[in-house]
């Protein structure tokens, strides 16, 4: 009996160590899975052709990933040169996480410190600034001469662009680290207990829904849905009317290696949606069933929310590499080593691609841009950590460590 117990014992003993193995071997190996997809629901049509925009908006970079698609480009910046003149450089005295939003010549940004600052951008001069209730680990937003602003300690709060004057404050429940998406008279946001709000621009609560999982991201729009990804590894679509889910949806994933979490943030275009996952993956859905259209496997984590120009998807990952994915099929363009992680980002303005390295030294990292066709570095920058930089048309501000710089187009 004794003997018994000694070899049961040891059985399990190996069992546990086997599966433990196999687990962290899941976890941290590269995962080169790959589903190719194909032009099936894939549209360069109508709302899902790239975003039409007008003269006046070449002005104007005014939410989080530029537009509700989230596809983080101004196609009417397309002619605009690399950064030429550095005109200017503001300290923001602590990390910026999420880059600026710009309207009516102001850029408006959050920081670690609790403070939300608004720029001149043509001089750099700081219009004004004010210390809020929580972090602000998003982008801001702006409709209508107003900056709405989510914390971390769970208020939507509404401010003027002109002065800074607060409108009104919202208690929005919890922690909120999901940039303001904004459609018509419409706020979106949502927290990290798993719950998306609808309120209208007056800051009236319309309708809240949850989702399996912590919202970590901004949601971005097709049609008359949202689309939200969440913690748990769900990406889910719900109906703009009344938050009813119209379909959810996870990332294919190994064995032993599940479907992962989402931390980047959704972007749709051309009839799809393209987000990155921990687990290493970039996933492809339809943005109107939700079925898997392609999957392409990294070689470490993505917490990059994608790009989209030119029917490719730029996405960095922590494996030091910015891939450019074809948009209907997955396959890999191009891809350009950094020589660093990635955790913040993309952006394309004109036909280059910008990206920020996180550096295991935050004073080193840098910026890059890329060329979208090509690949080829075309200009890099001694300063970088997370989304590295938005445009209109007379300024393109590269977003640092903790310095915002404004040069001028050259």
């Amino acid at each position: 009996m004794r003997f018994r117990h000694k070899l049961m014992w040891a059985v399990g003993s190996i069992l546990v160590t086997v599966l433990g193995l196999i687990g962290i071997n899941s976890f941290v190996a590269p995962d080169e899975t790959v589903i190719r997809g194909s032009t099936t629901d894939f549209s360069t049509n109508g709302n899902d052709a790239a975003p039409q925009a007008t003269p006046a908006e070449a002005e104007s970079w005014p939410e989080y990933g530029y537009n509700n698609q989230k596809t983080r480009t101004n196609p009417t910046l397309r002619d605009l040169g690399l950064p030429g003149k550095l005109r200017w450089k503001v300290d923001a005295k602590s990390l910026i996480e999420f880059p600026p939003v710009i309207d009516s010549g102001v850029a408006i940004v959050g920081t670690n410190h609790q403070r939300i600052i608004a720029i001149d951008v043509a001089t750099g001069r700081k219009r004004w600034q004010y210390f809020t209730k929580g972090r602000v680990a998003s982008s801001p937003a702006i409709e209508n001469g107003v900056a709405y602003v989510t914390t971390t300690s769970g208020y939507l709060i509404a401010r003027r662009l002109e002065d800074g004057d607060k409108i009104w404050e919202k208690r929005i429940g919890a922690s909120s680290e999901t940039s303001p998406t904004i459609v018509a008279d419409a706020i979106y946001v949502a927290t990290l207990e798993g719950i998306v709000i609808r309120f209208d621009l007056q800051g009236n609560e319309v309708w809240r829904a949850r989702v399996p999982g912590q919202v970590k991201s901004a949601v971005a729009i097709y049609q008359n849905t949202i689309i939200v990804a969440d913690y748990a590894g769900h990406v889910t679509a719900l109906a703009q009317s009344d938050g009813h889910k119209i379909w959810s949806a996870t990332s294919p994933g190994r064995t032993f290696r599940g479907s992962g979490r989402f931390y980047a943030g959704p972007a749709v275009q051309y009839g799809r949606v393209y987000v990155g996952n921990v687990n290493g993956r970039v996933v492809s859905f339809s943005a109107r069933t939700g079925h898997v259209a392609w999957l392409r496997g990294t070689g470490d984590w993505v917490y990059s929310s994608a790009a989209i120009a030119d029917r490719t998807v730029f996405v960095g990952s922590y494996d030091h590499r910015l891939y450019a994915l074809d948009a209907a099929s997955g396959d890999i363009r191009w891809s350009f080593d950094t020589g660093e992680r990635i955790s913040g980002s993309p952006t394309v303005i004109g036909h280059t691609v910008y990206v920020s390295t996180l550096n295991k030294n935050p004073a080193t990292g840098r910026t890059f841009g890329v060329d979208v066709a090509t690949g080829r570095k075309v200009w890099d920058f001694p300063d970088g950590r997370y989304s590295p930089a938005v445009a209109v048309r007379s300024t393109i501000l590269i977003i640092g460590r903790r310095t915002i710089y404004g040069f001028t187009p050259a």
